[in-house]
């Protein structure tokens, strides 16, 4: 964690030093101003390149930034990821498709104006395949209107602009994938109330109705991927950074959990280096994949690496925080709600796509050498 905190302070200097001593119940609260914190110390541009003003970290920099985040607040490590790894998709997207003037002018302007960027992929729809878009976008003259809706969607209330998946009208009926950029402020955009839980409720994680939007079409992205054929390499890219970050996150909620339990001295010697190596492996997991991205050009290994790694982190992080609850004791758990929003917490991996259950035939496929496929 330490290791974490110190990149934290490198690549967004004075954002750990403004929360770090807030109450934890504050920045979970809806309407804290960590999302502001984050802006303030040029978080939007964490991984835009230097060369459009931002900070160009590097995969390696931003999972141990979001650890970092993490243990100050889970709710604005979630919130964040979903941002990053946003931007990080954008950024290959526009990369990949030679695009002109305006859409790296756009990306400058995330790093130039921290613009927070919401993900209105099609994630989380029960009886959906992650990669069908939960949004239609239809041709009108000068654009298209898009309609749909997502949710959960992180970032509702304090995004400037979405990123949303959208069935575009293909050749013979067939549909294609587009990436609309849709500002925050378009007409046609409503937020309903979503998110009921107590735990994370700092994300902003409502939900996002879109009604006759307008997007103009220089802000219609087009990857040329046909849906339900598989994957690219683009969307490749956002499962592989969308793993590492989220990951990320809650390792670093419950690497607060466990130094509090290693601070109290409670315990036996081999219960707190149990705390010390669960902790250190889930980390070392996610650390060892991003090394690979930053070595190499993400594919398919990469996206079977961050799954793998996710699932074996997810087991851990249960553990380590039942473990690190269990030494901290009741009286711990009874005066302060800090021990039980993050046992909640630590649960939360598991919710967010794909399931293990979804995966495990496509991983056993993986691994015995063919193509992976996350439907």
């Amino acid at each position: 964690m330490d290791l974490a905190r110190q990149t934290c302070d490198k690549t967004l200097p004075g954002l750990a030093e403004r929360l770090q001593h807030r109450a934890l119940t504050e920045l979970e609260s809806p309407g804290n101003d960590g999302l502001e914190a984050f802006r303030a110390a040029g978080g939007p541009g964490l991984l835009v390149p230097g060369t459009y003003g931002g900070r160009g970290a590097t995969a390696l920099e931003a999972v141990r930034v979001t650890r970092a985040l993490g243990a100050l607040s889970p709710s604005l490590a979630v919130a964040t990821a979903m941002h990053n790894f946003s931007v990080a998709s954008l950024v290959a997207l526009v990369a990949s498709a030679d695009a002109g003037g305006l859409e790296w002018l756009l990306i400058e302007g995330i790093a130039r104006d921290g613009l927070l960027v919401a993900s209105g992929f099609a994630e989380g729809r029960a009886g959906a395949g992650i990669l069908d878009a939960a949004v239609t976008a239809t041709p009108v003259e000068g654009g298209f209107l898009v309609n749909g809706s997502k949710k959960p969607c992180s970032l509702s209330r304090s995004m400037h602009l979405l990123t949303a998946g959208v069935a575009l009208p293909g050749a013979e009926g067939t549909s294609e994938l587009g990436v609309a950029l849709v500002p925050a402020e378009s007409a046609g955009i409503t937020r309903r109330p979503f998110w009921g839980a107590p735990f994370l409720a700092g994300a902003e994680s409502d939900e996002i109705v879109l009604e006759n939007v307008h997007v103009p079409p220089e802000l219609m992205l087009r990857p040329q991927v046909e849906l339900g054929t598989g994957m690219d390499t683009l969307q490749t890219v956002g499962f592989v950074w969308f793993e590492l970050l989220v990951t990320s996150a809650y390792t670093g909620a419950v690497g607060r959990l466990a130094e509090a339990a290693l601070r109290s001295g409670r315990g036996s010697t081999t219960d707190r280096a149990s705390l010390v190596t669960g902790l250190e492996a889930a980390a070392g997991l996610a650390e060892n994949v991003a090394h690979t991205v930053d070595a190499e050009v993400v594919g398919n290994p990469e996206l079977g690496a961050a799954l793998t790694a996710r699932y074996a982190v997810q087991e851990l992080l249960v553990d380590t925080a039942d473990l690190a609850a269990e030494l901290l004791g009741g009286l711990a758990f009874a005066a302060s709600p800090d021990t039980g929003h993050l046992l909640a917490v630590s649960r939360a991996l598991a919710f967010h796509p794909p399931s293990r259950t979804a995966t495990a035939q496509a991983l056993l496929d993986h691994h015995a050498g063919d193509p992976l496929r996350v439907l």
